[in-house]
This record gives C-alpha cells, structure tokens and sequence, in this order.
C-alpha cells in the first residue's frame, strides 16, 4: 500500500513586542517542546510607528490605537515573509498562543487533511472566540471543517499566494478594523476558505487569563480566566447539545 509523506511546516513566524520578553520565553519553551523552530517578529511596536507607515497601511477613518497597528503591521510583515519564501505550510503565531498537550497531534491532522481544500485558504488552529463546528456537522476521521468565520489571530497556517491576496487587498484599501476582523473581511470578499481545525489545540492567552490584553482593554487576568472558561463551557458542551 502507497502511503504519503507526511507533511511538515516550511516556516514558523511568532509575533513579538521586544519588551514582552516573559511572552517570548514562554513562546521558545512551547516551540522547543513541540520541536518547532520560528522565526520571531520584532517589527513596528508601537512606539516605532511613524507618520509614512501608518498613511501607506491604515485608512485615515481608522480608530484604531497604537498597539492594534503594530499587531495589524507585524502580522502584514509575517505575510510578506511567507510570500517571499513561496511555500505552502506557513504557521503564523502570535506571542500568547497556548499550545494545548495534543498540539503536535492537531497540527499533524491539520496539515494531512488540507489538501482536502483546494485553492486559496487559511486553516485556524486555534479556539479563538470559542467557536467551534457542531457535533452533529463532525465525522470520524475528518479534523478540518469549513468556518463561517475566522478564529481570531493568534494561530493559523496559510500559503504564499493566499497570503499575496491578502496583502494585495491591503494595498488596494488600507487597513480600517482590528486585524483579526479585516482578515475575516478580505477572506470573505475574496473567496478565501475559512477552515477550522476539530479540536483546536491553541487558546489565546491573553483570552484564558494567562496573560494581560496588549492590544485593548480588558478585565483582570482572573476575571478574563472565569469569562473565557464559561463562554467555553457554554459553546463547546452545552450549545452543542442542542445542534
């Protein structure tokens, strides 16, 4: 029997702020554990953003604060290394992505199973938002589903010419909304597939309670803790029961 080569990530990119140097080591523990090595984004924090940058990405009816356009920025420089390095099976991270114990079992699933989507697509890893596909919509054996919308930003792999889409949308219109809401825009209008990864194996950090919020404000970690658990509990057992 012919069987295929497993598949593997060409690149590892990880979103940093310099200054977040308790996230970056927390981040080079999980990669090591998981055997990964990434390539980590140091550009554009916040303080760092000048006049030119901002006009040539951000729409001037944006009301977007400083560290939403350094996220928004890092994450554009992260697609131009991916489009620079034309390959397929890019994992892009941001610093409080919290790799669940099975991380390396779903990333194997994720990457085996997305030939299955053909054409221009961003797989989600991650559980961000709490969404995740209904029991009744899951078979045995299938780890990939079709989302109706992405799973925030913190974890998710995509190719070099979905992400040329992407920047050559931002090119065209600027950035206007918070990155993870103008990336869900620009797939849907240019047809891009949103596909999630059954079960995820990464929470956001900055969600569960792990670490402060950088980018908005946001409860104190133990109420952030409380908050996400139950939204998880809510969506992930008890929505489902009735779907």
């Amino acid at each position: 029997m012919r069987t295929e080569t497993p598949k593997q990530l060409d690149h590892v990119y990880v979103l940093n702020v310099k200054a977040f140097t308790e996230r970056r080591a927390f981040m080079e523990k999980q990669l090591a554990e998981a055997g990964l090595q990434a390539e980590f984004i140091f550009d554009w924090d916040a303080d760092e953003l000048s006049d030119d940058i901002v006009d040539r990405y951000f729409t001037k009816e944006n009301n977007l604060s400083a560290a939403q356009k350094s996220c928004a920025l890092k994450h554009v420089v992260a697609l131009q290394k991916v489009v620079e390095n034309d390959s397929p099976f890019n994992l892009i991270l941001e610093d409080d992505a919290v790799f669940a114990k099975d991380f390396h079992v779903g990333l194997a699933r994720a990457l085996a199973q997305s030939g299955q989507f053909s054409g221009e697509k961003v797989i989600y890893i991650g559980s961000g938002g709490n969404f995740f596909t209904p029991k009744s919509q899951r078979k045995p054996g299938q780890y990939l589903y079709l989302g109706a919308r992405g799973r925030f930003t913190d974890s998710f792999i995509i190719d070099s010419a979905t992400a040329r889409k992407r920047l050559d949308w931002i090119t065209a219109h600027k950035i206007s909304d918070p990155i993870d809401n103008q990336f869900d825009r620009i797939d849907r209008q240019l047809g891009i597939q949103i596909v999630w990864l059954e079960d995820p194996v990464v929470e956001q950090g900055s969600k569960n309670g792990l670490f402060d919020s950088a980018v908005e404000p946001a409860p104190p970690t133990w109420l952030q803790k409380v908050l996400f658990n139950f939204e998880k509990l809510k969506r992930k057992y008890i929505y489902q029961l009735w779907r």
